[in-house]
Formats: C-alpha cells, structure tokens, sequence
C-alpha cells in the first residue's frame, strides 16, 4: 500500500523534473498568434460572406494561412510576416 503511494508520488515528480531539464534553452521569441494578432483581425474584417458558414470559413482561413507563414520564420520571431516579404 505504503509502495503505491510513494510511486505515485515520486514517478510525477521525476517526470516533471525531466521535462524542465531536458527542454533547449534557448530564446524563443512570442508565439506567432500574439505577434500577428492585428494581421489576423484585419484579414478577418475583409470577410464580408452573409452565410455563417462561409464567413466562419474565411476567418479559419485568414488565421490558418498568416500563422503557417509566420512558423516559417526562423527563432525567434520579433515580428509577423504573412506575406513573407520579411524574410532573410
């Protein structure tokens, strides 16, 4: 009984420890979504579809397409480049 407990108790705490040990330090730069937050509000407004569905569809799109070019750019990120013309 005592055997689980302790288990159950160390098995967690060297997992987590692994986890902050092993992840790179290295700097990371903010995550695209926050950097290219005004470049996806402004693709959203350009949506003007009347069906919800289309609409919904064009704002997934807008998202979807200006944070898969942002990943593209090398760590770390200090600014969103949807068109990419940033690019080195």
């Amino acid at each position: 009984m005592i055997g689980r407990t302790v288990v159950a108790v160390v098995v967690p705490i060297l997992f987590g420890s692994a986890l902050l040990v092993g992840t790179p330090a290295i700097a990371k730069g903010p995550k695209c979504g926050k950097l290219c937050s005004t470049a996806i509000t402004q693709c959203k407004a350009g949506c003007t579809q009347t069906k919800k569905k289309e609409l919904r569809a064009c704002r997934k799109t807008c998202r979807k397409n200006i944070l898969t070019a942002c990943k593209k750019l090398p760590e770390p990120r200090s600014v969103c480049s949807p068109s990419g013309a940033f690019l080195e």
